[in-house]
């Protein structure tokens, strides 16, 4: 070799390579891919699952197992007539007319939780299901989830229906399903849909495979679809509407985003569009969470070309969860004149085990439609003093906001109270009367449900619903293992007898509402059983 040894040709050719890798890294970064959410696991976490129930001004007023109820994921859910109250669950009802001895009903008579609402004009009760393909959360099998390809695959060649079914649920026994209504064959479906029987649903909706989503959950993100609910049996498309830069295409646009191929933010809607008043009584404005986008403040003056007022975004947004996932207008009066125009935005948490970076939900000023601001947010939930963690961080489970009460609901709602599902702590309740401070009052943890050596049954946390019964003083949770019914001092004495209705917490909600009540029997019960 001339005089050149083994050790200085290796030498070299390492230099070399190390040269071209180090000049290369000037460009991409010390680490080309970037690192994402999962994050390690915190040296502080439990081995073991904690089994044990903590409260903090909340008692007990029954436990259902097995079946889990619906509510906040829509924002209206309950089913009623005369003294009979139902609340989805698991595809069917759950009878909470006598709250103390609720009944399991009918399961599987319909494909689906969705919107349960009165349609007056039709004196029927409808109830309009989501039909989406599977996720592809991350699991020990595809860890990277739609980014492991064999998953991805598998979800996008999903077979089923992709978009709503509309089902007349006068009679709960024999719901009759009214259409199956595709928003495309391609694409994720619908979601969390916003529908309160008035002329018009907004749907959170993927209708193709073009809108993208950075993170595993799923291979495509959902914007916002408009259909026209006028016939629930012949469903018609009005409007959509997306982030510019959402759709694959619009590579320009999106570059403009911090986040954009991060691989770990929530880059679509979540929620629909929250509408407080119907556009055909005049309204205009709705409220629609997009995630890493922030929440739009949307102009639906022409309903055909929905169009935004206004975005906002936390300044200090941080990688992963669902930063904007539900938005919820609070229902004010005269008699809390600071809490008028305002909306709760919660987040998602997404991660098991505080494996992204956390999140609070917001309290937004939305009075200038054009000018919405966050003046308030939510305290962190602190780990029960007698727990064997220190931090939510560490008893496993995703731990973080994610669905509110319902937004329509028995009663007069109570503004100043907020109830908030958080996964693996509980429920959380909230006093608003200081927008800018909110405070909890209350909380309830129920047995951490699953088995550590099986990731899937335990890794989404608890608590996922969330239902309050403002003319009886109830709170009903539904997690993994069944359903809750409490009672709770910020709300009042709780009523543990079958009530009417008398009116919903929407005022447009209340027309005509109980005109159909049978005088012989209810559902499931005689008049005897719940008189």
């Amino acid at each position: 070799m001339n005089g050149i040894s083994r050790r200085s040709l290796l030498t070299s050719a390492a230099a070399g390579l190390c040269g071209a890798i180090g000049a290369r890294a000037q460009k991409t970064g010390l680490v080309p891919g970037g690192g994402t959410p999962p994050f390690r696991l915190a040296l502080g976490a439990l081995d073991f699952l904690d089994k044990k129930t903590y409260a903090h001004n909340m008692e007990v007023v029954c436990h259902i197992s097995g079946s889990t109820i619906a509510g906040g994921e829509p924002l209206m859910a309950m089913w009623a007539r005369g003294k009979q109250r139902l609340l989805p669950a698991n595809g069917g009802f759950i009878d909470i007319s006598d709250p103390r001895k609720p009944v399991v009903m009918n399961m599987g008579v319909v494909r689906g939780n969705g919107a349960v609402v009165y349609r007056s004009d039709l004196k029927k009760w409808i109830m309009m299901c989501t039909a989406a393909t599977p996720l592809t959360s991350a699991t020990p099998e595809f860890p990277d989830g739609q980014y492991d390809k064999p998953l991805r695959d598998r979800v996008v060649n999903f077979k089923g229906l992709r978009g709503i079914r509309n089902y007349d649920i006068t009679n709960p026994a024999k719901p009759e399903l009214l259409q199956e209504y595709s928003t495309g064959e391609k694409g994720n479906g619908t979601h969390h849909n916003f529908y309160d029987g008035g002329k018009y649903a907004y749907l959170d909706c993927g209708w193709d495979d073009q809108l993208r989503l950075e993170n595993h959950q799923r291979p495509f993100s959902n914007a916002i679809m408009i259909v026209d609910m006028s016939d629930p049996a012949k469903v018609k498309e009005v409007s959509r509407w997306w982030v510019p830069g959402q759709r694959l295409g619009e590579e320009e646009e999106y570059k403009k985003y911090v986040f954009a191929g991060d691989r770990s933010s929530w880059t679509g809607n979540h929620g629909a569009v929250s509408v407080p008043k119907r556009v055909e009584d005049g309204g205009k404005i709705g409220y629609a969470g997009f995630g890493a986008f922030g929440m739009y403040v949307m102009d639906l003056s022409d309903i055909t070309k929905p169009k935004p007022y206004s975005r906002i975004q936390y300044e200090f947004n941080a990688i992963g969860t669902i930063p904007f996932h539900t938005c919820y207008p609070i229902t004010s009066d005269a008699a809390h004149p600071r809490l008028q125009n305002l909306v709760v935005a919660t987040h998602e948490a997404l991660e098991a085990d505080c494996r992204e970076v956390y999140h609070t939900p917001y309290v937004i000023d939305v009075k200038d439609p054009r000018n919405p601001k966050i003046i308030g947010f939510f305290p962190r939930p602190q780990a029960p003093p007698d727990a064997p963690y220190t931090d939510f961080c560490f008893s496993r489970g995703r731990f973080g906001s994610h669905n509110t009460q319902c937004w329509l609901a028995p009663g007069a709602a109570r503004p100043e109270i907020m109830a908030i599902a958080w996964f693996n702590a509980g429920v959380r309740v909230f006093d608003l009367s200081n927008p800018m401070a909110p405070k909890e009052v209350a909380w309830f943890v129920p047995p951490h449900e699953g088995e550590i050596e099986n990731y899937e049954s335990w890794w989404r946390g608890m608590t996922e619903n969330v239902f309050v019964e403002w003319d009886r003083n109830l709170i009903w949770i539904g997690n993994h293992e069944g359903s809750y019914c409490l009672s709770c001092p910020a709300l009042g004495k709780p009523v543990l007898e079958p009530r009417k209705v008398e009116k919903w917490s929407v005022a447009h909600c209340n027309a005509g509402w109980d005109d159909q009540t049978p005088r012989a029997l209810y559902f499931g019960r005689g008049l005897k059983a719940i008189a």
